[in-house]
């Protein structure tokens, strides 16, 4: 009688792990800020180990930094390149987990370095092997491009546990879910907490290419709404396809910039900072009505007359909602999505945002200034609409 289990779960589960094993290994010299401790030899199993560089030790036994730790996951940004089943698209899916772990660290003014994961995945079979293969490529060069070490992780098959909606059990399919801690320094003085932040300060804006994986739940109700429910007619549908492609559009990672900006080195030694920063909003769930709310002082608020054009995504899900019943509304886009940015940073003056702007367009980030902080004793955000209805929207009616 032949073992399935090993058969479905223990050997391919083997095998994608070896493939992400060599990635972990390959990451083990992105931050100088880490040294890895030798791994045992010819294995990739067992935990692994990394201290930190001798300079940063010696700042942490002066208590003036810290080794700090961040969670969080891709959600269900995983199901559109599953519907979608080409290697272009699961390429970038490694972004997701960087982005959503990372830049959090930066906006607190944080150093982001050692990253761990855990892929669960519905099986693995010869037909979707290239795809894990694609998502480990651009996994690793995701990696590199951040400077982060992806110290160790797991993958796991999870037959009967793993599933999305457009899921037809087909070996072709890669199926899974993937989720990330982040493991980074904190020192004294580099936070940012946005207590600082007052009137007439500039917003600058970074502009985000895709949904950045917030909303995924609301994409899949309207894509089932609009073009299903039946699984396969969604997947014969030339409008549904195209539209899913933009969904699998990768998250942007400011981390890098905003490290720099406020003082990081690469190698977590600190410097100067390039341009004075009273306040970072990280745009995830929530959107800008909660996320960059939420880190302003009671006493101010803010006028965002200039925000950039929404991403294609965004606009085409508007206008696809507008006649179902997960209709999306100009106040949720700016709340339930990013409404255009990725992320909002106060600046003190002007001469610091211009700095922004100059350092974020070397990353190859689109950064503008988008509006200013004003007195308010409720702190009360504008906003002047950017899609459909193109009002002036407050986050306190």
């Amino acid at each position: 009688m032949s073992d399935l289990y090993k058969k479905e779960i223990i050997d391919p589960g083997d095998r994608a792990s070896q493939l992400a094993k060599d990635i972990c290994f390959q990451s083990h010299q992105n931050c100088p800020a880490v040294e890895i401790i030798p791994h045992q030899p010819d294995s990739f199993r067992g935990p692994v180990g990394f201290i930190w560089k001798k300079h940063i030790l010696k700042q942490m036994a002066q208590s003036n930094m810290f080794q700090e730790v961040e969670n969080d996951g891709a959600g269900g940004k995983t199901q559109f390149p599953a519907l979608i089943g080409t290697p272009e698209v699961f390429q970038g899916l490694g972004w997701e987990i960087i982005a959503m772990t990372a830049d959090d660290f930066a906006r607190t003014g944080r150093f982001p370095a050692v990253i761990d994961n855990e892929i669960n995945i519905k099986k693995i079979t010869e037909k979707n092997l290239p795809l894990f293969e694609s998502v480990m490529r651009g996994y690793g060069a995701a990696l590199k491009e951040s400077g982060l070490v992806n110290i160790t992780g797991e993958t796991a098959v999870m037959k009967h546990s793993i599933t999305a909606f457009c899921d037809t059990n087909s070996d072709e399919q890669l199926v899974l879910t993937w989720s990330a801690s982040c493991i980074g320094l904190a020192h004294r003085d580099l936070l940012i907490d946005g207590s600082k932040i007052k009137s007439d300060m500039p917003i600058i804006g970074f502009w985000e290419p895709g949904y950045r994986c917030n909303g995924g739940t609301f994409f899949t109700n309207l894509i089932i709404e609009k073009f299903g429910p039946d699984i396969k007619k969604i997947m014969e549908s030339s409008e549904a396809i195209e539209f899913v492609k933009k969904l699998c559009v990768p998250s942007k990672s400011y981390a890098k910039t905003i490290c720099r900006l406020i003082g990081w080195n690469p190698d977590a030694s600190t410097d100067k900072p390039l341009a004075e920063i009273a306040g970072i909003a990280h745009i995830t769930g929530g959107g800008i009505w909660n996320k960059f709310g939420e880190i302003l002082p009671k006493s101010v608020g803010a006028n965002l007359r200039s925000m950039p054009q929404p991403a294609e995504v965004l606009l085409e899900a508007q206008k696809l909602s507008w006649d179902t019943n997960n209709r999306l509304t100009d106040k949720q886009a700016y709340g339930t999505l990013h409404g255009g940015c990725g992320m909002l940073i106060v600046a003190e003056k002007e001469s610091d945002a211009e700095i922004i702007i100059k350092e974020a367009k070397k990353d190859g980030i689109q950064a503008q200034i988008v509006g200013e902080i004003t007195k308010s004793a409720d702190s009360e955000i504008v906003i002047q609409s950017r899609f459909r209805e193109g009002k002036l929207l407050f986050s306190k009616k």
